[in-house]
C-alpha cells in the first residue's frame, strides 16, 4: 500500500496533466486532433460522464441493501479509486491483484469509522476489492489487446456491454445456487470466512488488533516508502538490484508454495537469459504461460475425477 501509494504520489506532475485533460474534456476542448491514437483510445470526458452517476448508484445500492449510510458509502468509492491504483501497479508488475490485501485496509479503515458494524465493514471492504480486482482485470485485457493490435475503445466498449450480460446471467445463477446461508456454509468457502472472521476481530474497534501487528504495518509502510523513494532517484545500473515492494509484500500474502515456484521460476529465466539472450526474450514467456495453463488445466482434471469418486478421499 505504502510503495504503490508513494509510487502514484510522485508522479504528481502525470496527474495534474490527467486532471487537466478531464477539465479539457468537460469544457468541450479536448485535443484529440494533436493525438494520433486518440481516436482508438477511450476518451477522458467518457471517464467523467461514468463516475459520477456509478458513484451516486454505488452509494444508493449501499445504502438500500446493506444499510451504510451516505458518508460511508461515499468513503468506499473514494478509497476504491487509491486502492484501484495499488492493485493496478501490483498486477503491472507482479502479475497478481492483492485483492485480499486492498479489503483489509478498508476493514482496518471502517474499524475506526464504524466500531462493531460487522455488515458495515465487510460491504465496504467487498467495494473497494472488487473494484480494484476489476481496474486490474481491465488493465490486464487491455494490455493483452495492445499486444494484438486490438482498439482499445472497442475493447472497453464490449467490455461495457458485458457488465450487463453477465449481471443477468450471474445474479440469479448465484440466487439459484445459494438460495440462502446455509446454502452458503455447505460451500465453506475459505476467502470469505477469513474475511468475516476479520471483520468480527475487529467489531470492537482497531485497538483489538495486537500491537505488534500494528508496529509491523507501520514498519513495512516506511519501507515501502524508502524502497520506492530510492527506487525513483536510483541509476539505472542500480534499480536492477534492488528489490521489489510489491513483490516483498506479496510475498508475505501469497502460499509459500507459489513463492518459492516464482523465485525458481525467475532463476531458471535468468540463466537461460545468460546462456543465449535471444533465444530466452523470444520463448520464456511462451513457455512459463504454458506451464501456467497446463498446472490450471490438470487441477481442473483432478478436482473433476475427483468429483465423480475415482480417486477416492486421496
Amino acid at each position: 500500500m505504502a510503495s504503490g501509494l508513494t509510487a502514484f504520489a510522485m508522479q504528481w506532475r502525470t496527474v495534474v496533466k490527467a486532471m487537466a485533460s478531464v477539465k479539457a474534456a468537460v469544457q468541450g476542448s479536448s485535443q484529440e486532433g494533436a493525438d494520433p491514437t486518440a481516436h482508438i483510445e477511450v476518451p477522458t470526458l467518457w471517464l467523467v460522464l461514468g463516475l459520477v452517476p456509478l458513484t451516486i448508484f454505488m452509494i444508493i445500492l449501499q445504502f438500500a441493501a446493506f444499510k451504510i449510510n451516505v458518508a460511508l458509502g461515499l468513503l468506499s468509492v473514494v478509497m476504491s479509486f487509491f486502492l484501484a491504483l495499488v492493485a493496478c501497479r501490483a498486477t503491472g508488475e507482479t502479475d497478481i491483484t492483492p485483492i485480499g490485501a486492498m479489503g483489509k485496509i478498508t476493514q482496518l479503515t471502517y474499524a475506526v469509522l464504524a466500531p462493531s458494524n460487522i455488515t458495515t465493514n465487510l460491504m465496504a471492504a467487498s467495494v473497494t476489492a472488487n473494484i480494484a480486482s476489476s481496474s486490474a482485470d481491465l488493465l490486464t485485457d487491455l494490455k493483452s489487446g495492445y499486444l494484438l493490435g486490438a482498439n482499445a475503445r472497442k475493447q472497453f466498449i464490449a467490455q461495457f456491454i458485458g457488465v450487463f450480460f453477465g449481471c443477468m446471467a450471474i445474479v440469479p445463477a448465484w440466487y439459484l445456487m445459494v438460495p440462502d446461508k446455509a446454502a452458503l456454509d455447505k460451500f465453506n468457502p475459505p476467502a470469505a470466512n477469513m474475511w468475516r472472521a476479520v471483520a468480527e476481530a475487529l467489531s470492537n474497534g482497531i485497538h483489538y488488533v495486537p500491537e505488534t501487528a500494528r508496529t509491523g504495518m507501520v514498519i513495512a509502510a516506511l519501507l515501502g516508502i524508502g524502497l520506492t523513494i530510492v527506487e525513483a532517484c536510483a541509476p539505472p545500473r542500480v534499480k536492477k538490484f534492488l528489490p521489489s515492494s510489491m513483490g516483498l509484500g506479496l510475498s508475505w500474502v501469497v502460499v509459500f508454495a507459489n513463492s518459492l515456484s516464482f523465485f525458481i521460476g525467475a532463476v531458471l529465466a535468468l540463466i537461460w537469459s545468460m546462456v543465449n539472450t535471444r533465444n530466452a526474450s523470444t520463448y520464456t514467456i511462451p513457455v512459463a504461460s504454458g506451464a501456467v495453463a497446463g498446472e490450471s488445466l490438470m487441477c481442473a482434471i483432478i478436482a473433476m475425477i475427483t468429483a465423480a469418486g475415482a480417486l477416492g478421499n486421496h
